[in-house]
């Protein structure tokens, strides 16, 4: 297949600076990921989740410049499954732009594919929330962008990848980004375990205030996401706005109503939970489908990610912050109902020939979507089992904390700080003990034995004599035992 040659003298101002504007956009997701997980785990580990994420974006600059968009996005590489090493170190990554993006520079597209790229082992690790060890995450992250997101992203969107000349419709990430994570996801599962305690006590979200802010961000972002590679001037851009906006929007309120028959609350944890799901479900069919396409899409995302968390529950899966159930799933669903709804006179819009979906009439594009799901989810699976495993075998490399350190909390034994200031006196203790599982200061948290999917946490007013015992730890020139009670908005100060 002949590659699209690009000039210079094509490069559009408005659209150059709608990119960068995106790769920002596309950025604050990562924070955002991080605020978001660190809502819905231990307090003990919040600090960690927002860390892992923020090194996944350091380590994946690093890869990406050294050969990861090479590999991905090299458009002179004849071989259909892996780019070549043309572009490592961004050798000649300038002004000329990408056939990808013939009308910005190719530096420009280079570093907002980067954000996706950052982006994606960071959902991958909220699999592991929890119960994993710092120094070999940065490693897998690495070796696991390397061997598992760039052959993918070479697959689906480089000029010669072998899913691109089959046909395969992906506009935004569905393959590489939402299956692929999904699918690591579990496979950290099967290699690591459950977390200590896990199916004799379930833990419930400790902060929902960041959960609300990391999805806000997570929403903003995916604008950016989204719209950002679409076309200004034909309105693509303006359509893949509108879906990503509509299907978050439609799937959030599905997830809300779903859960309000259980518990007869309105719950903004499951609101937050429903609207990732809705734009993880759109991110393949952003710009292929008319708007409406959105609302069933939303609908379909909302229903079965829902009920792919209770079946994990069921199953004994320990998803610690549901990515195989919302990314997994719904990254499968979305490539799928792509097949489905994906409109020729939308893809059109900007040139851009194509049969559509089914809707057009063009039942083959769903075998298409079928093929591009299987092997990106093996390929995810598979090669991620295999890195985990191959890591366990080295101590230095071994990811799973140990028990104690389980017990003590990532943010004080992987980090040595601690994510809330009223915590200081247990983080100084921490720093004064030589052995940290010889002793255990009163740190722990109370469990709930319902899962935040299942049923809110209650919340009981504190007593006058809860606040006065608070105080009165706190200003003790002993260390403190602290019992951080999720059901309880006393803390200690």
């Amino acid at each position: 297949m002949a590659v699209t040659e690009t000039s210079i003298d094509d490069i559009d101002m408005g659209t150059t600076v709608w990119m960068i504007a995106s790769t920002a956009f596309v950025f604050l997701m990562i924070p955002g990921l991080g605020y978001f997980y660190s809502g819905m785990v231990r307090s003990k580990n919040a600090l960690s989740l927002v860390f892992l994420c923020m090194m996944s974006l350091a380590i994946v600059t690093v890869q990406w410049v050294l050969w990861g968009y090479s590999l991905a996005f090299s458009e002179t590489a004849t071989n259909p499954f892996i780019g070549n090493l043309k572009h490592w170190l961004f050798l000649d990554v300038s002004i000329k732009p990408h056939p990808n993006a013939p009308t910005v520079p190719g530096a420009v597209f280079a570093i907002y594919q980067c954000m996706f790229a950052a982006l994606t082992p960071g959902l991958a690790i909220g699999g592991a929330a929890e119960r994993i060890r710092v120094f070999p995450t940065i490693i897998y992250v690495f070796i696991w962008s390397t061997l598992v997101y760039d052959p993918i992203a070479y697959w689906v969107w480089a000029p010669n990848g072998w899913l691109a000349k089959l046909g395969v419709l992906d506009f935004a990430g569905g393959c590489a980004v939402e299956t692929a994570s999904g699918f690591a996801a579990l496979a950290f599962y099967f290699v690591l375990g459950k977390r200590k305690g896990f199916g004799e006590e379930k833990w419930q979200p400790h902060n929902y205030l960041n959960i609300i802010l990391g999805c806000s961000l997570l929403y903003f972002g995916w604008f950016g996401f989204n719209a950002g590679a679409a076309s200004l001037t034909s309105g693509r851009a303006g359509i893949a706005f509108l879906t990503t906006s509509l299907a978050g929007a439609i799937a959030g309120l599905t997830w809300v109503a779903l859960a309000f028959r259980i518990e007869h609350k309105y719950s903004s944890f499951h609101y937050c939970s429903g609207a990732v799901a809705g734009m993880v479900c759109v991110t393949p069919a952003a710009s292929y489908v008319s708007v409406w396409a959105a609302v069933p899409m939303g609908m379909i995302s909302g229903v079965c990610c829902y009920y792919a968390i209770e079946a994990n529950l069921r199953l004994g899966i320990d998803d610690c912050i549901d990515v195989f159930a919302v990314h997994g799933i719904g990254g499968i669903l979305g490539v799928f109902l792509t097949g489905v709804f994906a409109n020729k006179s939308v893809i059109g819009l900007d040139g851009t020939q194509s049969d559509g979906g089914l809707i057009n009439g063009n039942g083959r594009q769903l075998y298409i979507q079928l093929a591009a799901l299987a092997v990106s989810a093996a390929w995810s699976f598979t090669i991620s089992f295999i890195i985990l495993k191959i890591m366990n075998y080295f101590p230095l490399l071994r990811l799973r904390v140990d028990p104690e350190a389980e017990d003590h909390g990532l943010d004080f034994t992987e980090l040595g700080e601690a994510g809330y200031s009223f915590m200081h006196d247990v983080a100084n203790l921490h720093n004064s003990t030589p052995d940290i599982g010889a002793t255990s200061p009163g740190f722990h948290e109370e469990t709930s034995l319902e899962h935040p999917h299942t049923r809110k946490a209650v919340f009981k007013e504190s007593s006058p004599e809860m606040a006065t015992a608070a105080t009165t730890t706190a200003s003790s020139t002993s260390p403190p035992s602290i019992n951080m009670d999720v059901k309880s908005n006393s803390l200690p100060v």
